[in-house]
């Protein structure tokens, strides 16, 4: 797994150890990380309001508690997932993710999404909420950006398990792509 510095490296290197963000920094922060937030939330299997809603509650927790962070981002992906989580409809998601990913039944439900997401993402959306948890998970914080050693930090494993949580993701969207037989293959819809 290559671990060098992504595109958003000025970021990061903005915060450099815990401290409290301004109302300013919030506000930049929203701007710039909401999209991908909810993007985030959709590879890890929520619906489009789901992830909108913990996205924004995920905001709100900041503004409100104002912790110190040293990784703003890394924090937002967190707590928006732990309030997808806890939300009410979300008990019945992992039967719902199956149902949702069939190319027949699924549909995406905002003009927005059509906007923000490409066809591929959605392509890559559905193959991802397809895989197991960990392997998900794994894969939505480095299509984020992040590194081994950041994911293994946030999901409180070892970057060996994350690496391997890596591997197998891939080697499954693999098989799904090339296989048009494959229980994980989703008809491509363009």
């Amino acid at each position: 797994m290559d671990d060098t510095v992504r595109a958003d490296a000025p970021l990061r290197a903005t915060f450099c150890g815990p401290r409290h963000l301004t109302a300013d920094e919030i506000a930049d922060l929203h701007q710039t990380e909401f999209t991908s937030l909810t993007r985030f939330l959709l590879f890890q299997g929520a619906t489009w309001n789901e992830a909108q809603d913990s996205a924004q509650d995920a905001f709100a927790e900041l503004c409100r508690c104002m912790p110190a962070v040293s990784s703003p981002r890394a924090w937002l992906r967190t707590v928006a997932y732990r309030c997808w989580l806890k939300r009410p409809t979300h008990e019945e998601a992992n039967e719902e993710i199956v149902h949702r990913t069939s190319p027949t039944t699924h549909s995406w439900q905002s003009p927005a999404e059509a906007l923000e997401l490409t066809s591929q993402q959605r392509y890559v959306a559905q193959l991802l909420i397809q895989l197991p948890p960990k392997q998900r998970a794994a894969m939505a914080w480095h299509l984020d950006g992040f590194t081994t050693k950041e994911i293994a930090r946030e999901l409180r494993t070892s970057p060996g398990a994350v690496l391997q949580n890596l591997s197998r993701a891939r080697n499954t969207l693999k098989q799904a792509l090339a296989s048009p037989t494959s229980k994980f293959h989703v008809r491509r819809q363009v």
